[in-house]
């Protein structure tokens, strides 16, 4: 360690000395409190050292790793011509040769280095802001003057170890080397200096992490708004309008657009544009932009992520190639710096269907902070544009399903409108054979018969119409109804069904209307479940027992309807899954009792459909508890409004 001057011998002056240092480390510490302005905390400490020292110079200096260079100078006693060569001459502060005078044989505290002239390699021309050239290739007057190219360091060090910064003192008032005890003095000061400058970093560090997280948050909020539209399958040019106005929201972009190439052509369709004034946006449609021109940009030596590429203005070869350039001047320009986006840069993302073939693509531009997007930005905007592909797949299979359903509906019109009207007249006119024509025993079965598969076809075409009306609701509007009127108009409607059978419906019910909670499909749970008791009763006369009540069940008032038929039965172990759509197609082969009955099986399923719509419950029992094939009862539990 270097030897410095012993200090004043006298004790009063050295106590005065001690208590007025003391009592400004005091009043400048306080200053730790506001981290947020550190330039202020040091302000304090250089103009204190600066009077309280005798130093005509004090500077502190923060390091900046990534450039590395000492920077952000904060100083005191300098004229404005010299501050001014300081803070324009960076490379005079490099940290290598900074750091290579804090060596031991110069250390003379534990963060104090003085480097005497007769220990420097360095010329006057590797100064900033010397005050006498002439006294700086003089040799030193005596051994305790301070020579002009003497240097004086404080290392400011995290709490770590690493240096993050130095302060320096210059040009003594006296003109002697400092004492030991001006040294230990100042390095109070710069030991606060060191923990407001580390304190400062954490807390800017602790905010980018929170706008880091807040942005992450944002971005993460604004891919889930649009996975909410892609799983909605809302129109192709709403998602794609909402993928380009969240990227230049989300990422700071002035401008964005999506394009879509066109299936079998070298045309280039642009679908959402963002921040494109009207003119723009009209200019940019005019343009001739084909698909592949664009592809030629999407070359290895431009990717940057998995689907993203970055063009940099210094790779384009036509500026009048260009859709659009906001400023002219500036595309004629050189880029600013490293890390500066240029008028001519270009950013595409690829957006690709599942076969991995690319359909279109996501352009960002011009961001607002007028830098290239970081690595972690692009691989965020490109989860935007695999959205953006999602959208663009669903949107034609979404067209595909719409066509189809529109195929289905027209076939759906043809069958339940023309053939129904093609059936009742074949209906009618059996009937009256039936009942005016002198028949044999053979011919009037077999024109029983094909009344019946007429009737068949008729009531299937009614299951068919309503289950589609049923389907095609999206929202149920669930309306208080009257039960007792539907109950007699059903009844009604499935004695007239079978006008050649002897049919009684003995239907028992409360004098006062009950209502419930259902929609104008109603009628088909009743008149499904009464026309399938009737076509299953073997006796000459079908009789069928209706009763209806309110109970109350779990606490709710329900109405019930009981319906009793003295038809083929159904055994027990299938009970639970006739109203299974297909059921009669799984067991008629092994199930004697279903061989013989004709129809789609589609009745029941679209009752327990109905049931299900108004929340309501549906079971089967034997009319005769041990003997199923003496028929069954049909209970259904509807909510009372």
């Amino acid at each position: 360690m270097s030897a410095l001057p012993p200090s004043s011998s006298d004790p009063k002056e050295l106590a005065e000395r001690r208590l007025m240092s003391l009592s400004r480390v005091y009043e400048v510490a306080s200053g730790l409190l506001d981290i947020e302005d550190v330039t202020a905390l040091l302000r304090r400490i250089v103009d204190s050292i600066r009077e309280l020292s005798g130093f005509r110079h004090v500077s502190i200096s923060i390091l900046n790793r990534g450039q590395g260079i000492f920077t952000n100078h904060v100083l005191a006693g300098y004229s404005p011509d010299e501050e001014t060569a300081i803070n324009n001459s960076p490379e005079m502060f490099e940290m290598g040769s900074i750091l290579a005078d804090f060596r031991e044989d110069c250390r003379i505290s534990r963060m104090g280095f003085y480097v005497p002239v007769e220990k420097q390699t360095a010329s006057v021309s590797d100064f900033v802001a010397v005050g006498d050239k002439d006294a700086a290739t003089a040799p030193r007057k005596s051994e305790d003057s301070w020579h002009e190219l003497d240097l004086l360091y404080f290392s400011l060090n995290d709490r770590k170890g690493g240096v993050i910064g130095y302060l320096q003192v210059d040009y003594p008032a006296n003109g002697k080397i400092p004492t030991l005890e001006t040294v230990e003095e100042i390095e109070l000061f710069a030991t606060i200096a060191a923990v407001g400058i580390e304190n400062s970093a954490l807390y800017t560090r602790t905010v980018e992490l929170l706008q880091e997280n807040e942005m992450k948050t944002q971005r993460m909020t604004g891919l889930l708004d649009l996975i909410r539209s892609v799983v909605r399958i809302d129109q192709l040019d709403v998602v794609l309008k909402k993928v380009a106005e969240t990227i230049a929201m989300t990422f700071g972009f002035r401008k964005t657009t999506v394009s879509i190439f066109s299936p079998g052509s070298d045309s280039v369709v642009l679908h959402a544009m963002s921040g494109y004034t009207t003119e723009e946006e009209e200019q940019v449609r005019n343009s001739e932009i084909t698909r592949s021109k664009v592809l030629e940009d999407f070359r290895e030596e431009f990717r940057v992520t998995k689907t993203g590429y970055f063009i940099p203005a210094e790779s384009q070869r036509d500026v009048s190639e260009f859709a659009l350039v906001e400023n002219p001047q500036n595309a004629k320009k050189k880029r600013a710096g490293s890390d500066a986006y240029h008028e001519l840069d270009l950013f595409y993302f690829g957006v690709y269907d599942r076969e991995g073939r690319i359909i279109g693509y996501i352009q960002p531009d011009y961001p607002k902070n007028g830098k290239i997007p970081t690595k972690e930005t692009m691989e965020a905007i490109e989860a935007f544009s695999s959205v953006a592909s999602i959208a663009i797949e669903n949107s034609a299979l979404y067209a595909q399903m719409a066509e189809g359903e529109r195929q289905t509906k027209m076939y759906l019109d043809l069958l339940t409108h023309d053939v129904g009207n093609f059936i009742g007249p074949v209906n009618a006119y059996l009937e009256l054979l039936l009942g005016t024509t002198p028949l044999t025993d053979k011919q009037q079965k077999y024109l029983a018969s094909a009344l019946d598969a007429v009737r068949s076809t008729t009531h299937l075409l009614r299951n068919v119409k309503r289950s589609a009306q049923m389907m095609e609701r999206s929202e149920v509007e669930i309306v208080p109804v009257n039960l007792t009127r539907t109950i007699h108009q059903t009844s009604d409607d499935a004695k007239a069904a079978f006008v050649n059978r002897k049919v009684d419906i003995q239907v028992n019910a409360p004098d006062r209307d009950i209502w419930i909670m259902a929609d104008n499909l109603i009628d088909e749970i009743f008149y499904n479940l009464l026309t399938n008791a009737i076509k299953y009763d073997e006796h000459d006369e079908a009789i069928v027992e209706v009763e209806v009540e309110v109970v109350e069940v779990d606490g709710k008032r329900s109405a019930k309807v009981r319906i009793a038929d003295h038809a083929i039965g159904i055994p027990d172990e299938l009970k639970d899954k006739i109203f299974v759509r297909g059921f009669r197609d799984m067991v008629r082969q092994d199930r004697p009792f279903l061989q013989k009955t004709k129809g789609a099986g589609m009745g029941l399923s679209l009752v327990k459909a109905l049931v299900d719509r108004y929340s309501g419950r549906i079971w089967i029992e034997n009319r005769v508890y041990d003997d199923y094939t003496r028929g069954s009862v049909f209970t259904v539990l509807l909510p009372k409004p």
